[in-house]
């Protein structure tokens, strides 16, 4: 299964979760040549978010592999509001 950002799932361990983004670690990266050698991938996620997006020190990071293990159905794409604060201009 394909994890992907911005998208709302089921997990057995943590319930439902907003997966924020997959990164790959890389041991090394070459800038010029765009390629490395991948040491792993890791997903960040969070199961406490509200309108706007994961709250302050709520987000987590686990490789993809034991994620992936426990991840359920895909429940919907995450889309944040935009914040529309008054600057009291």
């Amino acid at each position: 299964m394909r994890i992907t950002g911005n998208t709302i799932y089921e997990h057995d361990e943590h319930g439902v979760v907003l997966i924020i983004d997959v990164h790959h670690v890389f041991n090394e990266y070459d800038l010029e040549n765009e390629s490395g050698e991948l040491h792993s991938r890791v997903v960040r996620y969070t199961s406490n978010w509200d309108d706007y997006g994961p709250m302050p020190g709520s987000i987590q990071v686990t490789s993809t592999d034991d994620f992936r293990e426990q991840l359920g159905d895909q429940l919907r794409t995450f889309e944040p509001l935009e914040p529309n604060a008054e600057t009291g201009e």
